[in-house]
């Protein structure tokens, strides 16, 4: 199963190691993750993936301070 917009967003936000870039990574990942929860909201959907999502946002969230301390 191909990978989601959100997911490969998400992965492209955890990968990236410049910092001038960080930001903008994040925001993209962050608005593809909501616009999938609207989505899923919307038509009731799999509670799986939204718990995935809701981690993934909160991961996104704590990721610039994880940067700074790595």
């Amino acid at each position: 199963m191909p990978e989601s917009e959100w997911q490969v967003l998400y992965k492209a936000a955890l990968s990236e190691s410049d910092p001038r870039k960080l930001y903008s990574r994040i925001e993209a990942a962050k608005r593809a993750i909501r616009d999938r929860i609207d989505l899923l909201d919307t038509n009731s959907g799999d509670t799986r993936e939204r718990e995935q999502l809701d981690r993934a946002l909160h991961a996104l969230f704590t990721l610039p301070a994880r940067k700074r301390s790595a």
